[in-house]
């Protein structure tokens, strides 16, 4: 019989004769009890695969699926003078078994280019749930009523986006030595924000059901969840250990008892969201949200951006809001913006604001409007969807069109410099020697100095309007620095799976301001690509595999190998050395 010790992988290759392409189911167990997740994971491998479709599942009667992600990762070899690229994908599937017995995951399928691949059955038998490790019971030690570790969430049944909040509380009557995480829970399936991690153990009293109970909240989160279906809350693990009343006059000297606690199961049904009356302009807000936009400024001059500063608040899932579609402004270009975000934890609710700023760079002169910007959210208590928009701003340019022609300008011509004084009688012409009026020359040096300085300026502002790689390339530091901040204030918040989703953005962003690429239609193996033709080397590019396949398993922690304190200061020795 064949127990969970790390992955379990099946010989279920589906490798075609003369096809590059390996097809491979695996799971992270064959043998697992009623309750208890499991991940599916169908891998694809081969070269020029980043446009794949995903796999197509049997028919799992046995089986409620939990969650679902993906995973990519390139392998770059050079043979024989050839370089050969060879991309990863998983597709990952959260499986909760429903009864126990034996049971099988049927083959998985996949049309690909014209071919049919199929993967082996896997055998899988489930057990009963078992109870949690017997404890060992001591003299005054009556652990069922005087210690106990207890999950709480405030809701059963929410919506995709709609947030959960769970707490985990320890409950005691006896004395305590010492308590250590065992094991700490998981939440796959959702995005997480910490709210409170204790620090250090205070304890408090209340009653509970009539008896008086000292108690301490170790952990407060907030869970988001990004997916459909029943997923489960896990539960928390702790050894305590018990200080146990003397048996006798000799037992002073006695060694505390270790005592496993362990925190019960719950799960939560996630609702998809309605597809019908879904907007066009729905952002993936769920809660309850108001916008507002405003200018930095209302003139602009020779061309100088100007901010649109674009603010969502209210109570939800503010994080996951993505950024409003800004509408065609004629005579306008429009840069992606930055972002930023503050959120706050009043009681049950998640409230704050999530800002966007995008620099509005005018092409021609004149009053440029700005029309209404309009964004949608789900609101969970009436069930429907909600459109809000912003009111329309105006602004002013001027110079725009002077700017760029005074930068196409090729130098100055000065009127005048070739004719000289000449004096009516040569007898009287004297030997000058400098004087004071020398000085009257420099005003002119200083003069040509600045006007070579305006021009320099002159042809840097047309190339921001003109040249999109140059502008993206010039915000790149900038951006870079922000971003690089907001990855580092998650890592400090002990926010791993938020501090990976920044890490992502920060060598994605910096990537795509950098070489002026597109990074949110490109999969890894595209990006790759794009970045050798751009003469990017290839100890570089497997770096950027690496930290950009670390940061996609945010969602699979169980398998992570890279500490988030190494894995940020590899990213930032790669983006120092690009």
């Amino acid at each position: 019989m064949l127990t969970r010790i790390g992955k379990i992988f099946f010989c279920l290759v589906a490798l075609l004769p003369g096809s590059a392409l390996n097809f491979v189911a695996s799971v992270s167990s064959t043998e697992v009890r009623i309750g208890d997740p499991f991940l599916l994971t169908v891998s694809v491998e081969g070269e020029d695969i980043g446009q794949v479709p995903a796999p197509q599942l049997p028919d799992l009667p046995a089986f409620d699926i939990g969650g679902t992600s993906t995973s990519q990762s390139t392998s770059i070899q050079v043979a024989g003078g050839k370089t050969v690229r060879r991309q990863f994908i998983n597709f990952i599937y959260t499986l909760y078994p429903r009864a126990p017995g034996e049971t099988a995951i049927g083959p998985c399928r996949l049309e690909w280019r014209g071919e049919t691949y199929q993967t082996e059955p896997i055998a899988i038998k489930v057990i009963q749930g078992g109870q949690p490790a017997p404890v060992p019971q001591d003299p005054g030690i009556a652990v069922a009523e005087d210690l106990r570790l207890v999950a709480t969430v405030n809701r059963r049944t929410v919506y995709v986006g709609e947030p959960v909040f769970v707490e985990y509380t320890l409950y005691t009557r006896l004395r305590l030595a010492d308590i250590n995480l065992a094991s700490a829970p998981s939440f796959s399936g959702f995005w997480v924000e910490p709210i409170y991690d204790a620090q250090r153990i205070e304890f408090q009293r209340k009653p509970v059901d009539g008896k008086v109970y000292d108690y301490c909240v170790l952990k407060k989160s907030a869970l988001f969840p990004v997916t459909s279906g029943r997923l489960q809350v896990a539960s928390m693990k702790l050894n305590v250990a018990v200080v146990r009343s003397p048996r006798d006059f000799f037992d002073v000297f006695s060694r505390p008892s270790i005592v496993p606690l362990q925190s019960d199961r719950h799960y939560v049904e996630v609702i998809p969201l309605p597809v019908e009356g879904k907007p066009d302009v729905f952002t993936g807000g769920v809660g309850e949200f108001s916008i507002s936009g405003a200018l930095d400024r209302t003139v602009s001059e020779g061309a100088e951006p100007i901010d649109l500063l674009i603010r969502i608040t209210g109570s939800g899932n503010i994080k996951l809001v993505e950024k409003p579609l800004i509408p065609s402004i004629p005579g306008v270009r429009v840069l992606d913006p930055e972002t930023r975000t503050s959120v706050d934890f009043p009681g049950t609710t998640f409230r704050g604001y999530k800002e966007f700023r995008y620099p509005l760079i005018p092409q021609t002169d004149g009053e440029h409007v700005v029309p209404a910007i309009a964004i949608a959210y789900f609101d969970p208590v009436d069930k429907k969807y909600h459109t809000v928009t912003t009111e329309r701003l105006k602004f002013t340019a001027i110079q725009t069109s002077t700017a760029g022609e005074t930068a196409q300008a090729g130098g100055l011509r000065v009127i005048g410099t070739d004719v000289r004084y000449i004096k009516p009688d040569v007898r009287r012409l004297k030997e000058q020697g400098l004087s004071a009026g020398q000085w009257l020359w420099m005003p002119y040096i200083a003069s040509l100095f600045m006007i070579g300085l305006a021009l320099t300026y002159r042809r840097h502002q047309t190339r921001l309007i003109n040249d999109r790689a140059y502008a993206r390339k010039i915000r790149s530091s900038r951006l870079l620095r922000n971003r690089m901040r907001e990855a580092e204030n998650e890592l400090k918040k002990r926010n791993e799976k938020g501090f990976y989703g920044a890490l992502s953005r920060v060598l994605l962003g910096y990537i795509g301001d950098r070489y002026n690429l597109d990074v949110g239609s490109l999969t890894t193996g595209d990006l790759i690509g794009e970045l050798e033709k751009r003469g990017v080397s290839a100890d570089n590019t497997k770096r950027l595999s690496e930290l950009l396949m670390e940061c996609d398993l945010r969602f699979l922690p169980e398998i992570r190998t890279e500490n988030p304190r190494l894995l940020l200061q590899k990213a930032k020795e790669l983006i120092s050395g690009l």
